[in-house]
């Protein structure tokens, strides 16, 4: 009975500090990917480079006063064609991600991305799963708009002849965080 009695308190305590710091956010950002392989389509490597044009939402609470955590859905809508080569062009997808952060001021969070991502690699006709690691910043430019600038590499699944496909992203986007 003390343990539950022990959760339930410690349970309550969460709830009410999340509630109080939490906010629900949406957002859209664009950028540069560079989709590549090992050992593509006739023993080449493929390379593709495109222009990523995504949406987001998420909900995030600071931890503490320098800690906070978020969890993101996001989908890629579409990608504009830079350049391409042997079979690595990605059209769209979706992902989910943890935003773990550190504020560095006021108004200025620094913060990692790990998550799951889903891409439909238009040219090999295939979604391909892939797990996602970056870096971003993010910070203030009205109370309820951010800028945020990032870095995110992906490591996806073989796809047929295609042996460790990777894309490295660079994005900037807008955030609104819903009062």
């Amino acid at each position: 009975m003390k343990k539950i009695i022990l959760a339930s308190a410690m349970l309550a305590a969460t709830v009410g500090v999340t509630a109080v710091n939490a906010a629900p956010y949406v957002g859209a950002s664009v950028g540069v990917t560079v989709n590549s392989s090992t050992n593509a389509v006739g023993g080449n490597p493929g390379v593709f480079r495109g222009i990523p044009v995504k949406v987001f939402a998420g909900y995030g609470s600071m931890l503490s006063q320098a800690f906070y955590l978020a969890g993101e859905l996001t989908g890629t809508l579409g990608t504009g064609e830079i350049s391409t080569s042997n079979n690595m062009k990605t059209s769209y997808g979706f992902g989910l991600s943890v935003l773990p952060g550190v504020m560095l001021n006021d108004n200025a969070m620094a913060y990692a991305r790990v998550g799951y991502v889903k891409s439909r690699f238009s040219s090999l006709n295939s979604m391909v799963n892939g797990a996602q690691f970056g870096l971003g910043l993010q910070t203030s430019v009205t109370q309820n708009m951010d800028v945020r600038g990032e870095y995110a590499y992906t490591d996806y699944a073989n796809v047929g002849s295609v042996r460790s496909p990777r894309a490295d992203e660079y994005t900037l986007g807008l955030v609104y965080k819903i009062d």
